[in-house]
């Protein structure tokens, strides 16, 4: 086996490093049942934030002739928006309500449900008895970090109460949802009045409260070193072979960027100056063109290559990076623990893109994305239907070619060492 080189030896003791001393707490962080249940709740309302957009995107459209059809029926269409992704937050508390359930095998999931979505309208939007209404702007994404506070406490008083019994318990004979009925029945009043206590007679506002506290927050998530820092430690745990969106993007950085979409799709709506930068559409567009990493350039440098499984591995990647999906590319080449192509992927190619697309997007040269549109949208079409600016398009066509030129070297630097050990094997067997 042939000496490894001072180079290798370093880049395999900063892949030891980050497997053992950096992503354990991370990974430790990301299976809190807390934090899965939540990440689980996004995902289910991935569908209903997609069709929410559609409208917007039909108001909006960059091409003036279609946003000039359907202006006679803008008011009607922009209701659509409003009664999906304006209601974000009560379609979560649904589905928060019931991953949590699934935490404790002797809840029922749509008891939990109920309770829930009643404490949650009694914290963010109490009805005004003198016309009969109620707000809707807790409701949306403005509502959703108290919804998270709310549905937490409400499932684990609910399995707080059954576990020290503090429920009405029916015969075995009774049918089963009857007896989770009544089963549900103390413990519902005993959370659902603590609620209207807190809010209604002490007036202790929680969505006002969580959101004085996470504005600073949310104001430093919406900076370019933010961005970095997201895009940094999301190729280092990808490097070790850890879904590393799944402790930023789609973690904790989740639903920062749920909300910043949802400010901009309103302030679009109102003809005003999009707020925020950094939403999830702006990673797909910037950060992980073809996947994290920005991969999809390799099936196009590769796609010849001397080496026969690069050669295969860039053919057989080519179709799924086009739409997003690298997981064969990362793998087969592989990219996880290559020495050869760690710069790159953990340095250069998504950190210079997010850069790139932030740099561009805060000197007002393209557009920031007020659509929520699918991630597995291909490159060139994703940043149009979410920004609904053509320069958008044009600066990311760029990105890819710099993306090329950046990749490149060490993709032939690695193209050679497979040569090399194809080679060495093929004289090996022969020799046999």
């Amino acid at each position: 086996m042939a000496k490894k080189s001072k180079f290798e030896e370093t880049m395999e003791k900063v892949g030891i490093f980050i497997e053992e001393k950096l992503a354990p707490p991370l990974v430790k962080f990301g299976n809190q049942r807390h934090m899965v249940a939540i990440r689980s709740a996004l995902i289910r309302t991935i569908p209903m934030i997609i069709v929410g957009c559609i409208p917007l995107l039909l108001t909006s459209f960059p091409a003036q002739a279609v946003v000039d059809f359907f202006a006679p029926y803008a008011v009607q269409i922009d209701t659509l928006n409003s009664m999906t992704f304006g209601f974000i937050s009560l379609w979560l508390a649904i589905s928060l309500a019931s991953e949590l359930s699934k935490m404790y095998d002797e809840l029922d999931p749509v008891m939990c449900q109920i309770v829930t979505v009643c404490c949650y309208l009694i914290v963010v939007e109490p009805i005004y008895l003198s016309n009969g209404a109620i707000g809707i702007t807790g409701l949306g994404a403005k509502g959703m970090f108290a919804l998270f506070i709310v549905a937490i406490v409400v499932v684990e008083f609910m399995h707080f109460a059954f576990k020290h019994n503090i429920v009405i318990r029916m015969p075995k004979a009774v049918p089963a949802n009857i007896a989770n009925s009544f089963a549900a029945l103390v413990p519902m009043g005993i959370i659902v009045v603590f609620f209207w206590f807190v809010r209604v007679i002490l007036g202790f506002d929680l969505t006002v409260f969580i959101n004085a506290i996470i504005s600073p927050i949310l104001s430093v998530t919406d900076t370019w070193y933010a961005a970095v820092i997201c895009s940094l430690l999301t190729q280092i745990l990808w490097f070790v072979g850890i879904h590393g969106g799944s402790f930023t993007i789609w973690g904790p950085m989740y639903p920062i960027l749920l909300t910043n979409i949802s400010e901009n799709a309103a302030a679009r709506a109102a003809g005003e100056a999009l707020p925020h930068i950094l939403t999830e559409p702006f990673f797909y567009s910037w950060h992980m063109i073809g996947g994290v990493g920005c991969t999809l350039v390799l099936c196009f440098i590769w796609w010849n290559s001397k080496s026969k499984a690069l050669r295969e591995v860039a053919r057989v990647s080519l179709i799924p990076g086009i739409f997003c999906v690298n997981e064969p590319v990362v793998f087969g080449a592989p990219i996880v623990f290559n020495p050869y192509l760690f710069i790159p992927f953990v340095f250069l190619s998504s950190v210079f893109g997010t850069i790139y697309g932030y740099v561009l997007t805060a000197l007002g040269v393209i557009s920031a994305a007020y659509v929520q549109i699918p991630w597995s949208t291909p490159p060139l079409i994703h940043p149009l239907l979410s920004t609904g600016d053509w320069k958008a398009v044009v600066a990311q066509a760029i990105l890819i070619v710099l993306l090329f030129i950046i990749w490149y070297p060490f993709a032939k630097l690695w193209e050679k060492k497979c040569v090399e050990e194809e080679q060495a094997n093929e004289a090996l067997e022969s020799s046999e």
